[in-house]
């Protein structure tokens, strides 16, 4: 009769764990939270990477119990070869000492300098905001990475341009030299090929900061707008890589070529337009996935590799009066208007 009791008591206890929800039985059952160790390419406060990060917490979830790290490997200050092996050792250091559960990176450059010494590892890792494909990567079939990948809106960014500014065709893109600009320009080069109603005129990617400013104030393509993609690595006369809010600032009050971008940060900047890609959205599916890992217990392998879809346009009104550009109602009321510059809050 007891032993009855006891397979009745067994039975009920098996049916009531199956019908937990998979997340309560993981945070029943865990000794301890989750350790999720972050590495973000760049720097935090950075409108970018942060956002990513939001996004990746919520995709996770607020019912899964999660003690987080931050790794800044910080390339866009740090850029030297020297500096950025260094920052990228202390990293992998720390996935070591630490011991993560899963391994959470923002942009090409964590992945090139720490993911992928990890390929088939037991660790798990996700990624967002990527340029490059996983096979450019190095990462292509591993069997513990997945990931979200970052794809500009090409097309659109340049037709909201044209909207503002009738008569646009020429353009010209600037960036610095970081290692994961040849495959954006690759699709800027692929998108405008044989369009009849606009055209790429040069595409420039100077060291020195001095010859980024003589470029873009002489414009010897005569370019209707400029396409800034790189902001960062530009050097000064010291060989110091110039801060970006320095340059957006010099661009946008020297310069009188309407300029676009990706990025909503640089429309706070002083960029003038661009239909961005969302920082948020890009964490928020890496979230979804590293929830997909830790609560479903998925394996990563079984993931694929996607791309955000989702674009927002912003236009900076105050750019827009320097310019002479007065945008219609219908495009103020479908975009994120930026109303002034970071430099006069």
């Amino acid at each position: 009769m007891i032993i009855r009791a006891a397979l009745l008591l067994g039975l009920l206890f098996n049916l009531l764990t199956l019908a937990m929800p998979a997340s309560a039985q993981e945070n029943r059952g865990a000794n301890r939270p989750l350790r999720i160790l972050h590495i973000m390419s760049f720097n935090s406060p950075y409108r970018w990477t942060d956002g990513q990060f939001d996004g990746f917490k919520a995709g996770l979830g607020t019912d899964v119990k999660a003690d987080y790290q931050v790794f800044q490997l910080d390339t866009k200050r740090q850029s030297s070869k020297e500096e950025q092996e260094r920052n990228a050792r202390k990293a992998r250091q720390l996935i070591a000492d630490w011991k993560p559960d899963l391994v959470y990176t923002s942009d090409d450059d964590a992945i090139s300098l720490v993911t992928k010494h990890y390929v088939n590892s037991p660790i798990p890792f996700v990624f967002s905001g990527v340029n490059r494909t996983a096979e450019e990567l190095g990462i292509q079939g591993a069997s513990n990475i997945t990931g979200v990948l970052e794809r500009e809106h090409i097309l659109e960014t340049i037709h909201l341009m044209q909207a503002l500014k009738p008569g646009v065709k020429r353009i010209q893109v600037f960036s610095d030299n970081a290692a994961y600009w040849p495959q954006v320009i690759g699709r800027i080069r692929s998108i405008v090929r044989d369009r009849p109603d606009f055209e790429l005129v040069g595409v420039d990617q100077p060291l020195a900061y001095a010859d980024f400013q003589r470029l873009a104030l002489e414009n010897p393509n005569k370019a209707d707008a400029y396409l800034i993609l790189g902001n960062f690595n530009f050097k000064d006369a010291k060989g110091a890589d110039v801060p970006y809010p320095q340059l957006q600032r010099w661009l946008t009050e020297n310069s009188k070529v309407p300029d676009m971008s990706f990025w909503d940060d640089r429309m706070l900047h002083g960029t003038l337009t661009g239909v961005t890609v969302s920082a948020f959205e890009q964490g928020l599916g890496a979230g979804k996935l590293a929830r997909a890992i830790l609560v479903r217990h998925q394996k990563p392998a079984t993931l694929p590799i996607v791309a955000t879809t989702k674009g927002v346009p912003v236009i900076n009104l105050e750019r827009a009066r320097l310019l002479g550009i007065t945008p219609r109602s219908t495009q103020l009321l479908s975009a994120q208007i930026v109303t002034t510059y970071e430099w006069n809050k």
